[in-house]
């Protein structure tokens, strides 16, 4: 039975709504986080927790079931990630991976993590979801622009994105992690209802917001201007991806999991729409 379960990233988009769900059902959640004080400690056990501190990864994996491993975003991420299992080896391992992961190369730094879990972690789940609907409403992705600019740009090609709720990612994450013996050394891809092109988001937000949000399609190149050399290299990747239909299947493991359907992108939007409208100027 699962009595505690350490958080990584618990400030997240997935992170935050997990901690959420564990605390509501009676588990421990041990909320890893750079800035604890944040967090709140109702329910919760705050703890530091920094991939650049290894000092800190023993309080906050000693005596805990279970981890929800949210993969850093690093380029030492699979030696990371190995160092914190060597911690706690016995914790089933829940890892937030992402859709597609089977496929790429074995040196593939996204394949890489998942190896440091399956070969060091004596019990484990991979998550492996499409893109999040968060990141429009995200500021540091595509809030910003859809709501100042009026422009949803994605280097898509056109293919279609399964889009998933991290809402509904976080119901599957707990459901394994309130029962790991039931999910032991499974493979889940996480995805929305249907696969929907970048085009169409745009064009239900338009209808939605009542003014047109403009999709852009841009070669990849163009929006790497500026980034370091190993980020630039990931989503490079990434896009490539995304135009070669990598992102477009559409699994069930949210329904087969959770019993229910997951979001659809356009309850999503139907729930958000304040997140895309300008804020009013004020009278003088």
């Amino acid at each position: 039975m699962t009595r505690a379960v350490l958080v990584t990233g618990a400030r997240g988009k997935t992170g935050r709504e997990v901690t959420a769900r564990l605390r509501r059902s009676g588990i421990l959640v041990r909320a890893g986080s750079t800035q604890p004080a944040r967090m709140p400690a109702t329910g919760t056990d705050p703890v530091r927790f920094d991939w650049h501190d290894q000092a800190t990864w023993r309080e906050a994996a000693t005596a805990v079931d279970a981890i929800y491993l949210m993969r850093p975003d690093l380029p030492a991420a699979p030696e990371l990630v190995a160092g914190l299992i060597e911690v706690n080896p016995d914790a089933h391992v829940v890892l937030l991976s992402e859709q597609g992961a089977e496929t790429l190369s074995p040196d593939h730094w996204a394949r890489r993590v998942e190896d440091a879990v399956v070969t060091r972690a004596a019990s484990w789940t991979l998550l492996r979801p499409s893109w999040f609907h968060q990141v429009l409403t995200d500021p540091r992705f595509y809030r910003d622009a859809i709501r100042d600019d009026h422009v949803l740009s994605l280097p898509s090609g056109g293919a279609p994105i399964a889009w998933v709720d991290a809402r509904d990612i976080a119901d599957v994450a707990v459901a394994v992690l309130s029962a790991p013996e039931e999910h032991h050394d499974q493979a889940y891809t996480i995805t929305g209802p249907e696969p929907v092109p970048v085009a169409s988001v745009a064009q239900e937000l338009s209808a939605r917001l009542g003014h047109q949000i403009r999709a852009e399609d841009p070669a990849p190149q163009a929006t790497l201007h500026g980034l370091d050399p190993w980020t630039a290299g990931i989503l490079d990747d990434l896009y490539r991806r995304v135009r070669h239909g990598g992102f477009g299947e559409v699994a069930g493991a949210v329904k087969q999991i959770t019993g229910r359907e997951p979001t659809s992108i356009r309850e999503f939007i139907d729930a958000h729409l304040d997140e895309w409208r300008t804020s009013p100027m004020p009278v003088p």
